[in-house]
């Protein structure tokens, strides 16, 4: 590998690790983005290396989602599905393939509260009680599995949510 095709993973290696650390505290902040994390693997195939970056987070509840970043070093390009998930991007900019993570991560909030709510809707359908539906709430506010956990500000918009769906009529 030249100093050249190094350049870029290692630039973005370092730029992502800066800034996913700083969606991890506080408690509350790593909260509100699920748990956020990422890994690092490395292979080689057919001689050429490459290295995937996983973007890992949880929503309430627990259901698991991943963005995946593929470095190929030899032809010094990232991979990475485009917003839509219907195609693939393919860049020699890692300053590309950063951009796409920081969309990506800026979107967790707002896919958090649409699963939560999602949940309360499930919860409601089943016919539960407001009472059962905030029983429920709580445990996700407290719950011991940090990804699945819920914020003060989830909790609230949670309930609001709950309490406009008690408020509309059935038609």
């Amino acid at each position: 590998m030249t100093a050249q095709e190094g350049r870029g993973i290692e630039w973005l290696r370092r730029e992502l690790d800066k800034i996913l650390a700083s969606y991890q505290s506080p408690r509350e902040r790593r909260v509100g983005y699920g748990n956020l994390r990422h890994e690092y693997s490395t292979w080689k195939r057919e001689g050429e290396e490459h290295t995937n970056i996983a973007i890992i987070y949880e929503t309430p509840g627990g259901s698991t989602t991943q963005l995946n970043i593929t470095c190929n070093h030899s032809g010094a390009t990232f991979s990475y599905l485009d917003s839509d998930l219907g195609s693939t991007v393919t860049t020699a900019d890692p300053r590309d393939a950063l951009e796409a993570i920081h969309q990506h991560v800026a979107e967790i909030p707002a896919k958090r509260q649409r699963a939560l709510d999602a949940q309360v809707d499930a919860w409601m359908g089943e016919g539960k009680t407001k009472r059962e539906v905030f029983g429920e709430l709580n445990k996700l506010l407290q719950n011991e599995f940090l990804g699945g956990r819920i914020t003060t500000n989830e909790l609230k918009a949670a309930v609001q949510h709950a309490i406009s769906l008690r408020a509309t009529p059935a038609r």
